[in-house]
């Protein structure tokens, strides 16, 4: 079992985190002064609890010829044998759905007929000599 924490981006954690500051910041403030109803209370607390859980908890782990990932509450996994590309790719706006990253710079992987995801593994040369250890076939660009 190999076990990749993913990298961060400056930018991207600190967006987060102020996000997480204002937040509860609000909602320390709207419970001194009782001017926040508990529903909305609640509703902070989750999404603050959200942003920490992907904060804390964005990995990925080749385990038994899977790829499984996780941000937070999103987890999936992929088998590596179908696996068809990984592409090098660095920009804010990437061009796929799934997105279990906290960086900019990170790896597109295409699986299966049309899926794809975007991965930031902290040792991405490490993580794409695992991957094809486990499938030499992978097209990588």
């Amino acid at each position: 079992m190999k076990n990749f924490l993913s990298s961060k981006n400056t930018f991207t954690i600190s967006v987060l985190w102020c996000v997480v500051v204002l937040l509860g910041f609000l909602l320390i403030m709207g419970f001194k002064n009782g001017a926040v109803l508990l529903p909305a209370m609640i509703v902070l607390s989750l999404v603050i609890g959200l942003i920490l859980w992907i904060l804390l908890d964005t990995r990925y782990v080749i385990k038994n010829g899977l790829l499984f990932y996780r941000s937070g509450p999103f987890r999936g996994r992929i088998e590596i044998e179908k696996i068809k590309k990984i592409q090098n790719y660095s920009g804010l706006f990437v061009p796929v759905t799934m997105k279990p990253a906290l960086d900019y710079k990170g790896y597109i992987i295409s699986y299966n007929n049309h899926e794809d995801i975007f991965v930031s593994p902290k040792k991405p040369n490490v993580f794409l000599d695992e991957l094809l250890k486990i499938n030499p076939k992978i097209e990588v660009i």
